[in-house]
Formats: C-alpha cells, sequence, structure tokens
C-alpha cells in the first residue's frame, strides 16, 4: 500500500495517461523530543517532531507541518492540534489510524481490516485549534505505534505521523523497493508511461533538460533517475533517462527488468514510443 500524502491507499497499478499509461498508486507528557526533517516517497515533505510519554504506555509524535499530534495510550487516542494549526475544521468527522508493523501497511493491497492485529483505527472527532479530541482505537496494539495516518472525512487534512525517524526512512526504503519491483515486472508498462508522462513536458517543440524529465517522472509515481549511458542501468526496476542518447527532440528511456533484460523506449515529442531492448 503506498503512503503518501497521509494517505494509506491500494497496491500500485497503472493507469491510462494521455497514449500511455501511468503509476498511481492510498497513520501525556514529553520527556525528550527529536526533531527530523525529510521527504517521504516521491514529493512530500513532513517536519516530524518524536516524544516518548511520561507514562509506560503513552506515547506521543507530531507532525509540525500540519500541526497535529497523535498520543497513543493502549486502546485510546488522542488528536491535537496547536494554536496556530490550519488543518482541518474543528467538530467535523476524521479517522486516525495506526500501526505496529508498517511493513505489513505498505505491503497491503488494500486498507486493512480493524481485525488485524497490526492495524487499530477509530473514528475521531476533529478538534479546534489549540483543542484535543480522544477516542477508543479497535483494539490496543501488540507493540508501540510505528506510524499513524490522520485524516478529515473529506480529506482537507492529512498527516502521516511518525514515531521516529527510523520508521520514516524505513517505510520511505520499503515503498521505492516495492515501487521498483512492480516496474521491473512490468518493465514495457512502466516505460511507456514514463515516455507519455515526459512528453506533457515538451514545450516549444522540445524536451526540457534531463533532470527536468526525471522530476516530472517521479512526478506521476515512478522511480526514476538519470544515467549518463545506457551501460549506466545499474539498477533493477528504475526507469533511466539516457543522457547521451536524448535530445531536445528525443528521449530515450531505459529500465532492467528483474531478469537483467534492458528494455528501452524511444519517445519524440510526439506520438508513440519506440520499444526495444539494449545492451547494457
Amino acid at each position: 500500500m503506498r503512503i503518501s500524502e497521509a494517505r494509506a491507499r491500494g497496491k500500485v497499478a497503472f493507469r491510462t495517461v494521455g497514449h500511455g499509461v501511468g503509476m498511481t498508486s492510498r497513520f501525556s507528557r514529553a520527556l525528550a523530543c527529536v526533531a527530523v526533517s525529510s521527504t517521504l516517497g516521491l514529493g512530500v515533505i513532513l517536519g516530524l517532531t518524536a516524544c516518548g510519554g511520561s507514562t509506560a504506555s503513552a506515547k506521543s509524535a507530531t507532525d509540525a507541518a500540519s500541526g497535529l499530534t497523535v498520543t497513543v495510550t493502549d486502546d485510546q487516542v488522542s488528536l491535537k492540534r496547536s494554536a496556530k494549526s490550519t488543518s482541518g475544521t474543528g467538530g467535523t468527522s476524521g479517522t486516525v489510524s495506526c500501526t505496529d508493523d508498517y511493513s505489513k501497511l505498505v505491503k497491503a493491497s488494500a486498507v486493512p481490516a480493524p481485525s488485524q492485529a497490526w492495524y487499530a483505527t477509530t473514528l475521531i472527532t476533529w478538534p479546534a485549534a489549540a483543542k484535543e479530541s480522544t477516542a477508543t482505537l479497535s483494539h490496543k496494539l501488540a507493540g508501540d505505534p510505528q506510524l499513524c495516518v490522520v485524516e478529515t472525512a473529506d480529506s482537507s487534512a492529512q498527516a502521516i505521523i511518525y514515531f521516529g525517524a527510523k520508521v520514516k526512512s524505513g517505510v520511505a526504503k520499503l515503498q521505492t523497493d516495492t515501487a521498483r519491483g512492480q516496474q521491473a515486472a512490468q518493465a514495457t508498462a512502466a516505460l511507456k508511461s514514463a515516455a507519455q508522462t515526459a512528453v506533457s513536458g515538451v514545450a516549444k517543440g522540445a524536451f526540457p533538460a534531463a533532470t527536468s524529465i526525471v522530476e516530472t517522472i517521479t512526478g506521476q509515481g515512478l522511480v526514476t533517475k538519470q544515467a549518463a549511458t545506457v551501460q549506466g542501468v545499474s539498477e533493477t526496476g528504475t526507469v533511466y533517462v539516457v543522457a547521451d542518447q536524448s535530445s531536445a527532440k528525443k528521449l530515450v528511456l531505459a529500465l532492467k527488468d528483474a531478469k537483467g533484460t534492458v528494455h528501452t523506449a524511444t519517445q519524440g515529442v510526439k506520438g508513440s514510443p519506440k520499444l526495444g531492448t539494449a545492451t547494457p
């Protein structure tokens, strides 16, 4: 399951983008706090402060960007907004979903049932600024919470609350590895998607710089890098922009599948890509 922009989504799938196919892909008192800031997955930047509670079972963490704090104590969960938080509207409905095993959540093909021991969820009244709401989770997690996803019913406010920097980096790595595996298994579809996405960035009849193309394709959920030559296509499942074969009028993309075959897509500023293979 893709965890991005505070939503636990279904397994990454392919969808039509223009003439090609694109990838889409849906978690007390502090004695010590550690602040970190990094990027999740593809494009989401969150400021995080994780704080251990003063009681044995209370665990708290805060997403600085949204001003939201989650505290989990056994089967009780509280959601607090800072005084300056503009996330959501007080008094409306929301959800809090937490896990003590993020790897299972990332790998889930659909939103988990609350009967799963590693996943607990509940409806909650969204707090007003500087206020706090409390609710009872579907059950107590066996281990400490690793992350919680909070979201208003209308999806106007969303955040992923990580209980530690290692959890955040672990989620990002697992999501990337999962996406690369899917791309490797569907190399042709991934290349077509990447090529047609790149065409959307054509301006005045020319492709932009390779770095810009990488950003555009990455923004569509595909793991993408730049390689100087096709010999630089080293990672299985990663889409590469091959710099020495690309120009303002032509774009060459490459992807190594699980069997080691390097697939290529040559895309002009218009039309469909020409598919082939290369020797790395």
